[in-house]
């Protein structure tokens, strides 16, 4: 079976792709990982054979345009994921998929299809499992008759969200039930022969890492767990790390990559150094060279260190404090770590999984543009000082330990492939 996974050039949605893609060339299938050409450094780097099509993208220029401080931010976002019902009407739903077609979806996506489209009627895949915002993965799939699949690294808000546009849109006149998603990728799967499905937008099934206990009520699809395995790219242990054993309790505080790249943390960098400042406890702060470079002073409790890969650091850790990005999370719930989430404005996805992951017992959160200097020292204090947190997490470790690893879920996607592809 060929198998091609379909990912936009960002280390935390490829590295996502990893342990399966490892797992299909394990089990003696072919395997090619297809990316925009600033990808394909990180796809070699995991031993996998790459494809760079179509040309790089510009989002992050984009995203710089957007920059700005917490107080800035405030209330500039839409959070389709977390606002009750009675506010997600249809009005609501046309603005947020126009708005993510424009400076999301479509940046990602339009340098990327029209070669992987080709580069797919090259090679023929039987099978593509793609990365959720990369939408280029399920075009080229129905382009050449592929079944095809997502591979999310956090909660399904995107399904059920879907479901509710769709029913909100059977319910307008005829001429009134305008779909910004459908418009985007209509005229490109018809320039290359292919009509619309919603299963481009969903998959035709899909492959997730949640804890079952988090998974009651989120996808309305056809879905299957898998195992999560940590992987964040070529990683050496550093002599610290390995020598050092923590004194007092240990904390992580990572931002992600892509805040650093976007330059719009809005000084959450600062607001969480300053937090910290006398706790008494270790912090790691594994930041990008801009983020350490931007802080005026360190407490003595600090310790800033470049990027470190989490399964490394994080099972000497007694709590994490991130953004809330998806592999941050699931990572740490891969080893039982306690989490302070505190997503910014317009990480409406992550502030979602913080809610679930708090009502679990396994984590607190605040949304960055309100938390101060005070609430954010009561929520370690919390975290680290209460077993109640550490048991939770360890509850939820125990669940995803105990799903099927991605060599196990290798005969599903044979299956899968065989049932869906076209013949």
């Amino acid at each position: 079976m060929r198998v091609l996974f379909a990912t936009v050039s960002e280390d935390a949605h490829f590295f996502n792709l990893v342990p399966m893609a490892w797992a299909a060339r394990a089990a003696g299938h072919d395997v090619i990982v297809a990316s925009h050409p600033a990808g394909a450094e990180s796809i070699v780097r995991a031993g996998l054979p790459a494809v760079a099509v179509g040309s790089d993208h510009n989002l992050y220029e984009i995203l710089a345009q957007y920059a700005g401080s917490a107080e800035e931010q405030e209330g500039k976002a839409v959070d389709p994921y977390t606002l009750p019902d009675e506010y997600r009407t249809w009005e609501f739903f046309q603005g947020y998929y126009g708005a993510m077609v424009h400076i999301a979806y479509g940046l990602l996506n339009d340098p990327l299809v029209d070669g992987l489209v080709e580069f797919a009627k090259e090679w023929r895949p039987d099978l593509v499992i793609w990365d959720h915002t990369t939408y280029a993965g399920p075009v080229a799939a129905k382009v050449v008759g592929a079944a095809h699949g997502r591979l999310l690294w956090g909660p399904d808000v995107w399904a059920p969200m879907r479901d509710r546009f769709l029913r909100l849109k059977a319910e307008q006149p005829e001429g009134a039930d305008f779909d910004p998603m459908r418009a985007w990728l209509e005229p490109i799967l018809k320039r290359h022969g292919a009509e619309f499905g919603e299963e481009l937008i969903s998959g035709q099934f899909t492959l997730h890492h949640q804890p079952p206990s988090l998974r009651a009520g989120d996808s309305t699809t056809v879905d299957y767990g898998v195992q999560f395995v940590p992987y964040n790219g070529r990683a050496e242990l550093p002599r610290w790390l390995r020598e050092e054993k923590p004194t007092r309790p240990r904390v992580c505080l990572t931002l992600g990559r892509s805040l650093d790249r976007a330059g719009n943390d809005g000084g959450l960098v600062e607001k969480l150094i300053a937090a910290v400042d006398g706790l008494d406890i270790e912090v790691i702060a594994t930041l990008g060279r801009e983020q350490r470079e931007s802080l005026a002073s360190v407490p003595e409790n600090v310790r800033l260190v470049d990027y470190t890969a989490l399964h490394q650091l994080l099972p000497t850790c007694a709590a994490i404090i991130s953004h809330g990005g998806g592999t941050t999370l699931v990572t740490a719930m891969r080893y039982g770590v306690p989490q302070l989430i505190v997503p910014q404005v317009g990480m409406g996805e992550c502030l979602y999984a913080a809610q679930k992951l708090e009502s679990a017992g396994a984590a607190l959160h605040e949304a960055a543009h309100a938390a101060t200097g005070e609430s954010l020292r009561e929520k370690v204090s919390r975290l680290v000082g209460e077993p109640s947190f550490r048991e939770a997490a360890e509850r939820l470790r125990d669940e995803i330990v105990a799903t099927p690893s991605p060599a196990e879920v290798v005969p599903v996607l044979e299956k899968l492939a065989a049932e869906y592809r076209a013949v």
